[in-house]
């Protein structure tokens, strides 16, 4: 019975983050289409080099692009012409994310990027840390 327990909250946490990865995609295309772009759709290889770029900041507890290695490097598999990332840290929601984001000069022109197709978005929580949760996004045509 343990063993189906631990494998239910797997599948659900599973779920919640695919979840939560659409949802925050969503709010990415009504960003992008609000400022007259292309609508992203969630893509999956995206999510896990979203996921393991938060996850690495989360470890070192530092908000950097290259924590995980170089960024070129990292997206290089899924990327055809263009791709940005943005990361952040110490924002609960997916929304306040983007709303810091569209504040910075450098983050407002990734998330405006033209011609985007895809995105990848996560985010890992480390309680412990002063920043409590960090997020990264991939966007790619």
């Amino acid at each position: 019975m343990r063993l189906v327990s631990i494998a239910s909250v797997m599948l659900l946490a599973t779920m919640t983050n695919s979840a939560h990865a659409d949802g925050c995609a969503a709010q990415i295309s009504a960003y992008r289409r609000a400022h007259g772009l292309s609508a992203v759709r969630a893509d999956a290889a995206l999510d896990g080099i979203a996921h393991r770029q938060a996850a690495a900041m989360a470890r070192a507890e530092k908000v950097s692009h290259d924590v995980d290695g170089n960024f070129f490097v990292r997206i290089k598999p899924v990327r055809r012409r263009l791709a940005a990332e943005n990361v952040a840290a110490g924002f609960r929601t997916c929304a306040e994310t983007i709303k810091q984001w569209d504040a910075s000069p450098e983050h407002r022109e990734n998330l405006q990027i033209p011609g985007a197709r895809r995105v990848g978005v996560a985010s890992v929580a480390k309680p412990s840390s002063p920043y409590g949760r960090f997020w990264a996004m991939e966007i790619t045509d």
